[in-house]
């Protein structure tokens, strides 16, 4: 073979590695920075947890204001 076209196909097979070495890079990166979102994402879930464990006191104020409200209303009717 000439020596050309050896040093052409080495060329390409080179060029065609280091466009997978390059690409299997960027994946690296891509899952690298998912994992940064996971760990975001579980924050925010830790955070909306707290959130609805804070938000008891409204259904329980409006349920007593209910009874009382029922309360005022059922007392003029005894007396």
């Amino acid at each position: 073979m000439d020596l050309l076209v050896v040093l052409t196909r080495l060329e390409t097979k080179l060029d065609t590695a280091t466009a997978g070495i390059a690409d299997h890079e960027t994946r690296i990166r891509v899952v690298e920075q998912s994992a940064v979102v996971e760990s975001d994402i579980a924050q925010l879930r830790a955070d909306v947890e707290s959130l609805k464990r804070a938000r008891w006191p409204l259904p329980t104020i409006s349920a007593i204001a209910a009874v009382v409200a029922v309360v005022a209303s059922v007392v003029p009717l005894i007396h």
